[in-house]
């Protein structure tokens, strides 16, 4: 078995198993290598020890779980604490505030807005916002991370996308443009800088044969055609690849993960485990958990339902 299969298998394994699973032996076993092996091959794909995904994993399945009204102690015992305390102190090591804090913390952010899941997350849009409510979302996503923006300048270079993406749809029936909307959304949740959120609008336009890259010169920045430029040109696998090339890329796969619903079961499939093989150890060149807590998370849900 290829160290690519062995972690794809461990992961499904581990999110089958994740209230039950005690030792890293008893995950090495199922996947029939040895202990030290197995962890070895684990760390070195995952960046992080088997114990501390699982613990991770746990606490993501906990915090939904406390969002559906279970109790936290139920919750605690379910995935693995012994105790109320030892749960909630591994809890705030890794969200930064207590489990019984977290409906009153999600209210806020849902007011605002938010999602359920933002505390491990990037903030989730509403699946068929227009494109008027995301781009309004995109300005306050700027403002509140305090990125520097000219607001006439956005308006224009989004009325720009409006026009290269009119007429398309997507497999949810909605306008296409909604989908650069959101990756630029995200883009400006990671406080990248303006030119790259403006590559964010069209992200995917040179790639797809919607418009030529030359067309695009006169309406963007210098900087913003570099980047689109480099987008389509760029073997990502290449460690030379430019964070802000390899951040376009992503939050594009992030936003298309999210949306996979619409697809068939064999392209979620297909999706999922691309994401886990290809794009996984693309995140881990970036040190961005919440990307890759979600990325993860999303591949794991796609994958457990072809079970």
């Amino acid at each position: 078995m290829g160290t690519v299969k062995l972690i794809e298998d461990s992961l499904q394994y581990i999110e089958e198993h994740l209230e039950e699973i005690n030792t890293v032996a008893e995950i090495a076993n199922a996947m029939g290598y040895s202990e030290f092996y197995f962890s070895r091959c684990f760390r070195n794909e995952m960046q992080t020890s088997v114990m501390e995904y699982v613990k991770k994993r746990r606490l993501i399945r906990a915090s939904d779980a406390i969002l559906k009204g279970d109790k936290i102690i139920d919750v605690a015992l379910r995935f693995g604490w012994q105790t109320h305390g030892g749960f909630t102190k591994s809890f705030k090591q890794e969200f930064g505030f207590c489990p019984a804090l977290l409906k009153a913390i999600i209210m806020e952010f849902e007011s605002l807005g938010g999602n359920v899941m933002s505390h491990v997350f990037y903030t989730k849009t509403e699946v068929h916002a227009t494109k008027e409510q995301l781009f309004e979302l995109l300005r306050k996503e700027i403002k509140n991370v305090g990125i520097r923006a000219d607001w006439i300048e956005l308006e224009q270079i989004y009325a720009d996308a409006r026009r290269v993406y009119s007429g398309l749809k997507r497999y949810s029936g909605d306008e296409y443009v909604t989908h650069p909307l959101n990756v630029a959304i995200i883009l400006a949740q990671m406080n990248v800088d303006i030119d790259t959120i403006y590559a964010g609008l069209f992200w995917d336009s040179v790639e797809k044969g919607i418009v030529n890259i030359d067309q695009l010169r006169d309406k963007l920045p210098e900087k913003t055609v570099a980047i689109l430029e480099r987008t389509v040109e760029s073997d990502l696998n290449d460690a030379r690849v430019e964070d802000e090339v390899l951040l376009v890329k992503l939050a594009g796969r992030l936003h298309n993960m999210r949306t996979l619903d619409f697809l068939n079961e064999e392209k979620r499939i297909q999706r999922a485990k691309e994401t886990l093989e290809i794009i996984l150890p693309l995140v881990k060149r970036i040190n961005n958990p919440k990307l890759m807590d979600e990325l993860n998370d999303l591949s794991m849900k796609y994958l457990h339902e072809n079970k």
